[in-house]
């Protein structure tokens, strides 16, 4: 009988092997669930963030939030992509293609805000008054010819 001294060497090598590939596959089994813990987390903040911002630019709109739901995902959620879905799908909500109201000059709200000053203070400005209360105010010959508009 002879003893194979060689066969007890492999026997030791493959119950080292044996448990290296043990302890890999627990790595690789811990990180893979950590990756998809991640990926989750990641697509939650995802979502989180464009379901934000479509709130803020609809808003920014004057459009009512909620209606964020009903936009899918696939559109883009920068200004003009949400612009061109609510001209597209927005008479759905009840929302007026207004493109005059869109475009309203700088004229029109400055006299927009005139009129609710003169509605929330209860007075009319007079122009009378205005000129008046230059004119008393002048503080020198020059500005008086100033406002007088006297060379």
């Amino acid at each position: 009988m002879t003893t194979n001294y060689h066969d007890d060497e492999d026997d030791d090598f493959n119950d080292q092997g044996q448990d290296a590939i043990t302890q890999l596959r627990k790595v690789n089994k811990t990180l893979e669930k950590r990756a998809k813990e991640l990926e989750q987390e990641l697509n939650n903040l995802q979502k989180q963030n464009r379901q934000r911002t479509v709130k803020d630019v609809l808003q920014a709109k004057g459009v009512n939030p909620k209606i964020a739901t009903f936009i899918p995902p696939d559109v883009d959620t920068s200004e003009e992509g949400i612009s061109a879905w609510l001209n597209e799908y927005g008479d759905v909500f009840g929302m007026e293609q207004s493109e005059e109201k869109a475009k309203a000059p700088a004229q029109d709200l400055t006299a927009q805000h005139r009129i609710t000053n003169v509605v929330s203070t209860g007075q009319a400005p007079d122009i009378d008054e205005d000129a008046l209360s230059k004119i008393l105010n002048a503080g020198n010959p020059a500005e008086l010819n100033r406002i007088l508009g006297i060379s």
